[in-house]
């Protein structure tokens, strides 16, 4: 197997080269990244680049790549809207007109389960036949949601090729290092909006590059949540860090958290928008990918949040606590 690897670099991209590298059957893994990974091995070459970049369609062109898998998004917010949606939303086209001009056999790509929004009449759990939805004020939902649709889309256009896309919830694991698992190490208290004690779900790095794994090796085409099992609140993830709770009414909060992003504060890393996520229900069922993979995740979301926690807390230098919006929003 040839495999492509947009944003193979980063934290699940370079799992997952370093999994497929040690099958027999693995021929070639091509990374594509703007740094270069940490790690290479005989049968990986990297190729920096822009997935922007027109060349991305002779790469793939020339490399002829089994499975192409789609990794490289913008997680952690930025303040530039257009950028954001450039990198994540036109930069995903490009990789879908690559795969169309070379005649890829696979692709899997990244979305979202924030795809399918907050909203007061979410089923729970979802399950991927649920509608994407988004979140018109939170750009990350936003993007997730369109690139979604486009890559349903393109699965109907092609029907000669398998397009796996991988919804998971919110991915934490001892190296993960994001602006959502910087929030619960300096959060000095948890807020629940309009005291909603909400359910969230978490899935373990090594889970989501084992499912990962199993999806290009048994070529699954079809739309896939990616979860942990069962769910924890924020009043017990709150509980666990010796954090307290306080109950906020929605419009003060986010009038705090407008504030906070438009004035830059360092640690106010994630915009208002995604304060939905935190007083409607998201759950997604897990399964299909559990039914279709014969699998099941090791870990619990209850699991997966104290082993992040446990590990960043350990390596988290002390820091005065700055109040910000809950970042529970990102796949």
């Amino acid at each position: 197997m040839r495999y492509l690897i947009t944003g193979g670099s980063g934290y699940i991209g370079s799992r997952l080269v370093a999994l497929l590298s040690e099958r027999e059957d693995t021929e070639q893994i091509v990374i594509t990244d703007l740094r270069a990974p940490r790690v290479t091995g005989p049968r990986t070459k990297f190729v920096q680049m822009d997935i922007r970049d027109r060349r991305m369609r002779d790469l793939v062109a020339t490399e002829r790549p089994d499975a192409l898998v789609h990794l490289a998004f913008v997680l952690n917010p930025i303040r530039d809207e257009h950028a954001m949606y450039d990198i994540d939303v036109n930069g995903t086209q490009n990789v879908l007109d690559a795969a169309s001009e070379a005649g890829t056999g696979q692709l899997l790509v990244a979305s979202s389960t924030t795809a399918y929004g907050a909203w007061p009449d979410n089923p729970v759990p979802l399950t991927e036949e649920s509608p994407v939805r988004g979140m018109p004020k939170y750009e990350y939902a936003r993007d997730k949601t369109e690139i979604d649709r486009m890559c349903q889309l393109w699965a109907a256009t092609h029907p000669e090729s398998a397009m796996t896309i991988v919804r998971p919830c919110i991915v934490f694991g001892p190296t993960v290092d994001n602006y959502i698992i910087r929030f619960w190490i300096n959060a000095p208290f948890i807020p629940l909006i309009d005291g909603v004690d909400m359910d969230l779900q978490y899935v373990h790095e090594d889970d989501v590059v084992e499912a990962l794994t199993r999806l290009l090796v048994g070529r699954h085409a079809g739309i896939f949540n990616l979860t942990g099992d069962g769910t924890i609140k924020l009043s017990e993830s709150a509980q666990l860090l010796g954090l307290k709770t306080r109950r906020m009414r929605y419009g003060v909060y986010r009038g705090i958290a407008s504030a906070m992003w438009r004035m830059r504060v360092p640690r106010a890393e994630a915009p208002p928008g995604q304060l939905d996520f935190t007083r409607y229900p998201w759950i997604a069922s897990n399964e299909k990918i559990k039914r279709e993979l014969d699998w099941t995740p090791r870990y619990t979301s209850r699991e997966t949040f104290e082993i992040a926690l446990r590990a960043k807390r350990a390596q988290a230098p002390a820091a005065a606590p700055v109040p910000q919006s809950v970042p529970v929003a990102g796949g």
